[in-house]
């Protein structure tokens, strides 16, 4: 009777990525939903034109990021990585083979499961559409290329293995608004919003934590650690406090390597943990015991609005957009802000507010020609920045012709000229090219390596309809 709605597949998936052990995966999905509005009970609610509630579960597989290769265990032959002097001189080598993969026959489908509960709102005689949602999202066995033992050498690629379960969860919402405002404005006015938290919820037993860095990294630790009750691709690293005042402030602080006026001062923190409670007692000594979470790539909430207003025969459209709690790694300053990391190169506007005796605080360290751990080698807070930001991606204006304009010409039944730009503008306190940075891989995302802006373009047309 149109008032009660239930929808079930099962699927049963199988990928050549898989070995002949998991190559087959069964994936189940159910959803079921009520039209309340559909009841004799709300006939004499006005306001309310269509209401339904619903609710859902499924799992689905995920094989993508898996090598079709990753299988097997390969050798390859090179006279370089493998070279034996069985030739019968001295003057040449014959070529040998290598081990250049170690294959997992037994790496099965990543496996998500989804649950949700929805409310789909139609009101005001359909002026207000609202869709409402709450979901929780629960991926088990994770595929993650686990770094190789290096008595296996230094050629072989690691297999991707199934180590880690990830939970993301949030709330999205979309609101609809359309109509008149007099007898030709018109308006139609789309507000969405999702607030989303992300957290690694196991790893393989015995792992608590593993490390990443993006394809290019120029610091000597990983400024990336994926760690149990933290988010995917959280920042990592020395909290900086400050720069070294003097040589006194240098005397009287933890050992630090490198340290001198003017430089990176880091906290000695291996006696807190993450929320700053103190747990022991500080070592006095700068060590990797003193790096620390430094903040996660993983925006709290993004959120868009679409406004499109016609006044008789002209449209404006906009459409924004903002995300808002995540953290960005400025990998980028180091190639800028740092004279011995790219001599000769473009440095910033940022190295004229350099540390100085008399300017202590600065905006960027002591500009200097030496690297070292207290100058440009660790992966440390002062890269880590606010990434939120709010961009107005588009707009547009169209006027449509006055079909008058074409009396005697049946051939046309509609003629528009329109104008429209991308990427207007940016509000952010983000000091790099673009706040919205991606990144390599899901477990690598949120640094900027100096990644190439969004451009500002324009586009002006005619449409015709015949």
């Amino acid at each position: 009777m149109d008032k009660y709605y239930i929808t079930g597949v099962i699927r049963r998936d199988g990928s050549s990525r898989f070995g002949a052990n998991e190559r087959y995966g069964v994936f189940p999905a159910f959803s079921a939903a009520w039209r309340v509005t559909g009841e004799n009970f709300m006939k004499g609610v006005t306001f309310l034109d269509d209401l339904k509630i619903r609710g859902g579960w499924g799992q689905m597989g995920n094989s993508n990021n898996v090598d079709p290769n990753n299988q097997f265990s390969l050798f390859s032959s090179s006279v370089d990585n493998a070279a034996y002097d069985i030739a019968g001189t001295n003057s040449s080598t014959a070529e040998g083979f290598y081990k250049s993969r170690v294959g997992n026959p037994n790496a099965k489908w990543e496996t998500s499961t989804t649950t949700n509960i929805g409310i789909d709102a139609l009101l005001f005689g359909g002026k207000l559409d609202v869709i409402l949602d709450f979901w929780k999202k629960e991926t088990d066995d994770l595929l993650y290329q686990v770094p190789l033992p290096d008595v296996l050498g230094n050629y072989a690629a690691a297999p991707s293995v199934n180590i880690a379960s990830m939970l993301n969860q949030g709330v999205d919402i979309q609101l609809v608004n359309k109509g008149n405002i007099s007898g030709n404005v018109k308006y139609e006015f789309t507000v969405t919003g999702s607030w989303l938290k992300n957290e690694i919820t196991t790893l393989a037993p015995g792992v608590d934590y593993f490390d990443r860095s993006p394809p290019t990294n120029r610091l000597s630790t990983p400024p990336i650690r994926n760690q149990l009750g933290y988010s995917i691709s959280a920042f990592y690293g020395y909290q900086m406090i400050g720069y070294f005042a003097d040589a006194a402030d240098v005397t009287n602080s933890p050992t630090q390597a490198g340290a001198a006026p003017g430089r990176f001062k880091f906290a000695d923190i291996d006696g807190f943990d993450d929320e700053g409670k103190l747990t022991g007692t500080p070592d006095g000594v700068i060590d990797a015991a003193d790096r620390t979470y430094l903040g996660s790539p993983i925006p709290k909430f993004l959120g868009g609005v679409n406004l499109k207003v016609s006044v008789g025969s002209f449209d404006v459209e906009t459409y924004m957009y903002t995300s808002i709690g995540n953290k960005i790694f400025n990998l980028s300053k180091w190639y800028t802000d740092f004279y011995p990391s790219f001599s000769g190169a473009a440095v910033s506007a940022r190295v004229k507010n350099s540390w100085t005796p008399g300017n202590q605080n600065a905006e960027t360290p002591i500009f200097e020609n030496v690297s070292n751990f207290s100058t440009n080698t660790q992966a440390n807070s002062w890269y880590v920045e606010d990434g939120s930001y709010f961009r107005m991606q588009n707009l547009s204006i169209a006027y449509n012709l006055p079909l008058s304009w074409f009396k005697g010409n049946s051939r046309f039944t509609r003629a528009r000229v329109y104008a429209s730009t991308n990427n207007v503008f940016t509000i952010s306190k983000y000091k790099g090219l673009d706040p919205g940075v991606g990144g390599a891989v899901d477990t690598t995302f949120g640094i900027d390596i100096g990644n190439y802006p969004v451009t500002r373009s324009f586009m002006f047309g005619l449409g015709l309809t015949f």
